[in-house]
């Protein structure tokens, strides 16, 4: 007789218990959030954190992102408004992060339900809150860098709203309506909106999120567009413009509060226009040094001031200002690594005034890279070998000396989230400000800084509640690692499994066949797009940065690893629910 949970051990929930569960696992984790502090150091991150809760500010005062200077446009800002829109309704700025993402991850575990609808209602909803349990207590969403005041804080929760809400639309789009409870089959706007919702929040987040989270977006619509014109779901169709509209919109609204405030009619005057384009003219001078991690090292500097005059006058700040080379000279390369010299160059424009106007950068700036660009076609600037023309960027161009460094760094990723490396729940620096600036930060996000030191040191003080409830949490880390790696290859493994079953000759008298493959596809989808993450930071780590694998950067690829593992392995926890949404069985 084979083994039937409510044979030895009933694991259904009623709908009562259900949610009187999930409440409790939400206060609980909201509780967690409350022994932590945060952390800051003022002076001491003027690009990320102050700049972050600068514009927070002025946005509260009614001055948008505040005055213009070489940083203000510099990066996406949803997260200052984020931060003055809590500040407005009077929530503590880590706690309604951990509500954030607690959102998320119901969301999430919601969207993945039909895949186990075979089971009995009651252990359906077992799985459904053993899914939001393992992602509301993920160990990176209380890690050290969330916090921080910075836009990393909440931007994993967004791009997983941004997963669930497709995932959700995608899964109650293919189900049989015939199979369903009700006649009408289940509306797919409420997941479309709850992933536009996170795609223009998150794109209006991070500059590189767009990289990451449209293509999931357009693989979703399109699979989406198929089943809704197979199945003649018109409305449905229609409601795929919703989350490109809520993008645009949001994109529409940044830009217009550009213009208004600054003359330019820009997301950030970084990552694309006329400063991208002369990064990108820059990188295209050729050099003798080998190093991969420098875009424009010192002798091809030493060109572009002779060829481009707009230049000379920034060439006392970087080669021989002695605080601009404390702050972004790398000692051991004795130069400018890609990840600072663009931060570099643009404190040196505005050391020279080029950025008193965002129109008389724009300005500067086109004209720097039309130059550059002009002497480079004429043979007046020396080419890299392959230069392939103009380029626009601040990234370093894709070389392949960056082929095996990335590579090796995408696997010490992988290994970095299967084992939660770096997510203790507090930080070991003590934050450094004046009383006054941690009063005034405090004050404004409504949360406490860890800037107390211990007697006669200068690490944090943390109470022996804290430090109880700190340990308690590294333990459950350790268990998630182990648990988490065990069920990540044995989720490998049943996937290659199900291949031959369901894409193979024997594929051809399987029930449910359509259903079964999306149930395999899925989960696949999802581990893809956790290794383009992973690729992305990896190729910015080995090009740009140098600064270590950190758990901030991968802290979106943690979520889509558990998603990958429970939507492959679920039938294994509860047997019994094998049917029509077990493809791997």
């Amino acid at each position: 007789m084979p083994y039937r949970p409510s044979q030895k051990l009933n694991l259904s929930l009623t709908p009562r218990a259900f949610w009187a569960w999930a409440a409790a696992l939400t206060l609980l984790r909201l509780a967690v959030t409350a022994f932590q502090q945060g952390y800051t150091w003022v002076g001491g991150a003027p690009l990320d954190d102050e700049l972050m809760f600068r514009a927070a500010n002025a946005i509260t005062a009614g001055q948008w992102l505040g005055a213009y200077d070489y940083l203000t446009l510099s990066k996406a800002m949803f997260f200052p408004v984020w931060l003055a829109l809590l500040h407005a309704l009077h929530l503590p700025y880590l706690t309604a992060g951990a509500a954030l993402w607690c959102a998320a991850a119901g969301l999430a575990a919601a969207a993945l339900r039909p895949l186990w609808a075979a089971a009995t209602a009651g252990h359906g909803r077992t799985l459904t809150l053993g899914l939001y349990a393992a992602l509301a207590f993920l160990p990176s969403s209380w890690a050290a860098y969330t916090l921080r005041v910075y836009r990393d804080n909440i931007f994993p929760a967004l791009c997983l709203l941004v997963f669930a809400g497709f995932a959700g639309a995608l899964l109650r789009a293919a189900q049989n309506p015939a199979a369903q409870t009700g006649t009408k089959p289940p509306r797919l706007w409420p997941w479309l909106l709850a992933a536009g919702a996170g795609l223009a929040a998150g794109y209006l987040d991070r500059e590189d999120a767009g990289l990451f989270l449209l293509p999931a977006a357009a693989l979703a619509t399109l699979a989406l567009a198929v089943l809704c014109v197979r199945r003649r779901r018109w409305f449905s169709l229609a409601a795929q413009l919703l989350p490109y509209g809520l993008l645009a919109g949001g994109v529409l609204a940044f830009c217009t509060l550009n213009y208004m405030h600054y003359g330019v009619f820009t997301l950030s005057d970084f990552s694309s226009g006329s400063f991208a384009d002369a990064m990108g003219a820059m990188s295209r001078v050729a050099t003798a040094s080998e190093e991969p991690q420098l875009s424009v090292p010192a002798d091809a500097r030493a060109l572009l001031y002779e060829a481009v005059p707009e230049l000379e006058p920034l060439a006392y700040w970087l080669e021989e200002d002695p605080q601009m080379r404390n702050d972004f000279r790398d000692p051991e390369l004795e130069d400018y690594r890609a990840g600072s010299f663009y931060w570099a160059i643009r404190r040196a424009a505005q050391f020279e005034g080029i950025y008193d106007s965002a129109a008389g950068a724009e300005s500067y700036w086109a004209a720097v890279a039309e130059k550059i660009n002009a002497a480079c076609a004429s043979g007046a600037l020396p080419v890299r070998a392959g230069d392939t023309g103009v380029r626009s960027g601040t990234t370093q161009p894709i070389r392949a000396r960056y082929v095996l460094p990335t590579l090796q760094e995408c696997f010490r990723s992988l290994y970095w989230v299967l084992t939660f490396q770096d997510c203790a729940p507090y930080e070991s620096l003590r934050s450094i400000g004046t009383e006054e600036d941690i009063a005034l930060w405090s004050g404004y996000l409504g949360c406490g800084f860890n800037a107390a030191a211990e007697a006669g040191k200068d690490t944090p003080y943390y109470s022996p509640q804290q430090k109880a409830v700190f340990r308690l949490l590294d333990a459950l880390r350790l268990c998630a690692a182990l648990l988490t790696t065990l069920c990540f290859v044995l989720a490998v493994l049943c996937q290659l499994r199900a291949l031959p079953r369901l894409f193979g000759k024997a594929a051809k008298g399987v029930a449910d066949l359509g259903w079964r493959r999306l149930a395999w596809a899925l989960p696949v989808v999802l581990l893809a797009f956790a290794a383009l993450r992973c690729a992305m930071i990896a190729f910015v780590e080995v090009s740009s940065f140098g600064i270590g694998t950190s758990t901030m950067y991968l802290a979106t690829v943690h979520p889509l690893v558990v998603l990958f593992n429970y939507a492959s392995l679920w039938p294994v926890l509860i047997p019994a629910g094998r049917g029509r949404g077990d493809a791997n069985v």
